[in-house]
């Protein structure tokens, strides 16, 4: 059975209200720790666990970056600006 929206498992982890430089220590903590690695000769560095992990503070990070540019008054455009002028030919 899957968890309802709001149901935090066991293995969640609590983002919300931590600073930029709790979560980079937060992730600094699961580069370090050697259980987090896969075997060597592995294609992936992290175990599966751990890449969940680290991909979720990443977006925490984002997230901070975000609110902070926009209590700043410089909110950053989320149309997905890609940089390719269309006018070319």
């Amino acid at each position: 059975m899957g968890r309802k929206e709001g149901q935090e498992g066991p293995e969640e982890m609590k983002l919300d209200g931590k600073t930029t430089e709790e979560l980079m220590a937060m992730a600094k903590v699961i580069w370090d720790a050697p259980e987090n690695r896969n075997p060597h000769g592995s294609l992936a560095i992290y175990t599966k666990k751990a890449e969940k992990k680290l991909d979720e503070i990443a977006r925490a990070v984002t997230r901070n970056m975000a609110a902070k540019r926009a209590k700043e008054g410089n909110p950053v455009p989320t149309d997905g600006y890609s940089g390719m002028k269309k006018n070319r030919r």
